[in-house]
Parts: structure tokens; sequence; C-alpha cells
């Protein structure tokens, strides 16, 4: 008797601090248009509500990836359906509109995202998908990248294109920096001079411009060996941290990076 009392004063005690603690407050914040004149709203938020928001973003995505590729089966296809999806659902954000820059599925949910944006959630869907991704977005043009086939490769979801090399399947990053390599739409078509308005509208002249422009994206990538090589939670963007046993791990990391010498 004295030990089951023991036990259930426990019991008691845990619940109580644990209440105690999902009741802590904590704070969230909104940047709104990032990378020009941010503005930053910050509010506080108690700790059940974040999880429970983190939790409920994670099976949207869950939800989200497996709706997209629903009749897909090989691989290389549900990586372009994704990437079609998201450059046909998001709409780029009106000269006038606030970029918000909140968590990844706000993208989803507003249906509108900055260029970077479209790289952003096209990472996360990816990673859903178990595909390891991330974005770049240490340039002016982001672009997501996906590793396939124990290779990385390259996507650019806000103009709906992706790149191929001599044998036709995805170009590798050394590909794309040292040999030939064609872009397609997402209808898997190759792209001319003739059809370039139709996808860049009146950015580029003709079909070099175009090559010259990625060109230089491709140079400041680093080699697929070095990406290998990194922490994942060092790439960029924030793909590998939306699962929660990576959150976990993401916490654990930064914590003793934190006091690493």
């Amino acid at each position: 008797m004295k030990k089951f009392t023991y036990v259930l004063l426990f019991f008691c005690m845990a619940i109580f601090i644990s209440f105690m603690l999902l009741n802590k407050e904590t704070s969230r914040k909104i940047e709104v248009n990032h990378r020009t004149h941010t503005n930053i709203f910050e509010y506080e938020i108690p700790l059940y509500l974040k999880l429970y928001d983190f939790f409920n973003r994670h099976f949207n995505y869950k939800h989200l990836v497996k709706q997209i590729n629903t009749d897909q089966v090989n691989l290389e296809d549900i990586i372009i359906n994704t990437t079609k999806w998201v450059n046909q659902n998001i709409q780029k954000v009106p000269e006038g509109v606030a970029i918000v820059d909140h968590y990844p599925l706000t993208i989803v949910q507003r249906r509108l995202g900055a260029q970077y944006q479209f790289s952003e959630i096209l990472s996360v869907f990816l990673t859903y998908l178990n595909i390891d991704s991330y974005f770049k977005n240490d340039t002016h043009h982001q672009l997501t990248l996906f590793k396939v086939n124990n290779y990385w490769s390259v996507l650019d979801p806000y103009y709906g294109i992706y790149f191929t090399n001599e044998k036709g399947i995805f170009a590798s990053i050394e590909d794309l920096k040292t040999t030939k390599w064609d872009i397609l739409n997402l209808d898997s078509q190759k792209i001319n001079s003739l059809y370039i308005s139709n996808i860049f509208s009146n950015q580029f002249q003709n079909y070099a411009d175009v090559e010259e422009y990625y060109s230089q994206l491709f140079f400041e990538i680093q080699p697929s060996k070095q990406i290998d090589d990194m922490n994942i939670f060092d790439r960029g963007g924030k793909a590998y941290i939306q699962k929660p046993l990576n959150r976990l791990k993401y916490e654990i990391y930064k914590f003793f990076k934190k006091f690493s010498f």
C-alpha cells in the first residue's frame, strides 16, 4: 500500500510538472518582407500550442506529398511531378504584396511565394518523400538541390525547369559544372530560344543568356562530395528540421555546437 502511494504521488507530480512546462510561455516570430525592409512581429504562445502547431505542420506535409503523388511510382516522375505542383500552385508574390517568412507551410496556405520560397517548400516536400534535399540560399537566385541515385542534381521550381545531361537523365552538379546540359520544362520538353519567353518572360533575350545565367549559379554550388561531408543541418533552409525526430536531433546538434571549440 505504501509503495502504491509513492507511485501515485510520483505520477501526480509528473503530471503537475508537465502541465507547468507545457503552459510555459514561449515566443514566435513572423518576418515580413524578408531580405528587403524586414519587419519582425513577435508574440507569446504557450509551449503546448507551439508543439501542437509543429505536429500539425508535420502531418500536413505528409498528407500533401502523398496527395500530390497519388498516381506516381517512378522516382524521377515523383520529383518532376512534385516540382510541377509547386510551380503551378504557388503564385509569384505580386509587386506591393508582403512577403511573409514564417513556416514553410505558410507558403502553401497563402499560395504565394517569393523566389526563394519556391525552392524552400519544394525542398521540404522532397525530404518528406525521403529524398535528400535542401535549397541553396546564399545566391541571388535560389535553387533546390536534391540527391537521386547517389548523386546531387538541381531543380528550379520558380521557373519550372530542371536539367539533364547528355544521357537524358538528371544532370549531376559535376555535369552542370563541366559538361553540356539541357534545360527541360516540367512536361520534359527541351527549352530553346523559341520558348524562352513562355518560361522566363522578358528576363532573357536568347538561350545563350539563359545558359550563361545558370552556368554562373552552378559555378557557385559546392561539389557533391563537399555536400555529402557536410552536416545536414548546415546545408541551408528548413527542410531537414520539419520532421519530429530530425527536429530533436537538430536541437541536440545546435546545443553541442554552441559549446564546441
